[in-house]
């Protein structure tokens, strides 16, 4: 149990002091004894005394870790990966959590305890990752106003899962302003470069596959995981034209090749029915036949429970990476300007929004959790066609007339 002391000092002044008993001092190996102090004013020692009580209660109550005093790699490795990382966190989420970890994180704050970290301490390591050269990659480039933001983000988790928990009492992140980022507009192709694209692609009709998985990451703004977790008897329903968003496929050293339910957007996000083109149905009718054709020719099938858009002949899954490398030769052979498969899905809200369609149907098309997502995202795009419905406005009205006379 902790002990409490009090003693007088000058101009009404008394000192509490709280003995919380004995730790070893992860830099020395020493053993240490652990005490609290606070100065009060008091009119005489029975005043004093209760504002030990009070004190002692304080510092040793729930929701105060003691009395050991746990180094921040110990409680990391020891308490945040494995009983909350590990469950809640996506498998490639995860991994890129272990990269900032290992590489940056640990090494910064190995030698102080959880209850020595202070928001200096973290702003001097934001600041650190500023420095040109800071990169492991040998490159000589600083770090992106994103990659600092995960950086703090990592933290600012890991101190909230330490609070939750009452290894902590407060969050150091709390203290210090989050850094900002810098938002990049994603390069989009144009309505024009689009339907060029899509001519192009109408000329790899020995790779249908791939055909259909760049049709729809535009025509139904896909994110990659999604495309690679679409299976073409389960998912499609050429009936009706529809095509039920389920499941994602990703990868990491770590797990491998995972199926598993979309983690992003609210619950309908996650299970959305979206319409397909009619230009699709037939080429989709296609390749389900070729996949047949593949299952029956095959002596070892990945899994006969499957049919899925983007595997080989034997019905295992590409690994997500193979879109990337498929999509440059693509673009080298046409001769097209090149941005990320993930701008495609950008490409596609792009063109929606220019052509005045509502921000609401366009979320639920995209899997965003709410509307306030989507417009964040394209506040560029929605400012610009805001101009343009004005105008649109003043010519119904004949006000530009009216201005003109």
């Amino acid at each position: 149990m902790a002990r409490g002391h009090f003693r007088k000092r000058n101009n009404g002044k008394w000192q509490l002091e709280v003995d919380l008993g004995s730790y070893v001092d992860p830099k020395t190996g020493k053993k240490k004894r652990h005490k609290k102090y606070k100065t009060i004013s008091a009119k005489g020692s029975r005043e004093a005394e209760k504002e030990l009580i009070k004190f002692v209660s304080e510092v040793t109550g729930e929701g105060y870790h003691e009395p050991e005093k746990i180094n921040f790699v110990d409680f990391v490795q020891k308490e945040r990966y494995p009983k909350h990382a590990e469950i809640h966190l996506s498998h490639t989420t995860l991994a890129n959590f272990i990269v900032y970890l290992e590489s940056r994180i640990l090494p910064a704050f190995k030698y102080l305890r959880m209850d020595q970290i202070k928001g200096k301490h973290i702003v001097d390591f934001l600041h650190n990752l500023q420095e040109d050269g800071m990169r492991l990659n040998g490159k000589k480039r600083k770090f992106s106003s994103s990659a600092i933001f995960y950086h703090y983000c990592i933290l600012n988790n890991i101190f909230n899962f330490a609070v939750s928990i009452g290894a902590m009492n407060e969050n150091p992140c709390k203290k210090i302003d989050k850094p900002k980022v810098e938002y990049e507009e994603a390069p989009v192709y144009s309505l024009e470069e689009t339907i060029e694209l899509l001519k192009c692609l109408d000329k790899e009709s020995e790779v249908p596959h791939w055909q259909i998985a760049i049709k729809l990451a535009i025509t139904a703004g896909l994110r990659r995981s999604e495309l690679f977790g679409i299976d073409l008897k389960k998912h499609i329903d050429l009936d009706n034209g529809t095509l039920h968003v389920r499941q994602a496929l990703t990868y990491s050293k770590q797990k491998g090749l995972q199926f598993h339910e979309i983690k992003k957007g609210n619950r309908q996000a996650r299970k959305r029915d979206i319409y397909l083109s009619k230009s699709l149905l037939k080429p989709i009718e296609k390749l389900i036949a070729i996949r047949n054709k593949e299952r029956l020719a095959s002596n070892n099938y990945w899994d006969e429970e499957r049919c899925l858009l983007l595997c080989d002949e034997n019905g295992k899954p590409f690994n997500p990476s193979s879109l990337k490398n498929w999509w440059k030769r693509f673009l080298n052979r046409h001769n097209l300007t090149y941005i990320k498969i993930h701008s495609l899905r950008h490409t596609s809200a792009s063109i929606l929004i220019n052509k005045g369609i509502d921000a609401k149907p366009i979320q639920e098309r995209l899997g965003h959790s709410d509307i306030q997502t989507t417009i964040n995202i394209y506040s560029h795009l929605y400012k610009e066609t805001n101009q343009i419905v004005s105008e649109q406005l003043d010519d119904i009205l004949q006000l530009n007339d009216v201005k003109n006379q």
